[in-house]
C-alpha cells in the first residue's frame, strides 16, 4: 500500500481531526483542511506526510484503522 493510500485511509476514517493531531503532532486544521478537500495532499509538506503516515501505520499495527 503507498504512503497516500495509506494517509487517504486514515483521513477518511471515523477519528476526529483532533485525535489524529494529538497522535500525528500535524495541527488538527490541516488535517480538516486535508478532509474537506481545501487543501491538496500533492501540496501538504512532506514533513506533515511523513507524521500522518507514521500515525496511520500505528494505528494498522494496532488494527484500529
Amino acid at each position: 500500500m503507498s504512503m497516500r493510500a495509506v494517509i487517504e485511509e486514515l483521513l477518511k476514517s471515523p477519528e476526529s481531526a483532533y485525535s489524529i493531531a494529538k497522535g500525528s503532532g500535524v495541527t488538527a486544521s490541516v488535517i480538516q483542511r486535508l478532509r474537506l478537500k481545501e487543501a491538496k495532499l500533492d501540496n501538504t509538506s512532506f514533513k506533515n506526510a511523513e507524521k500522518l503516515y507514521q500515525y496511520a501505520l500505528q494505528k494498522k499495527d494496532k488494527n484500529l484503522l
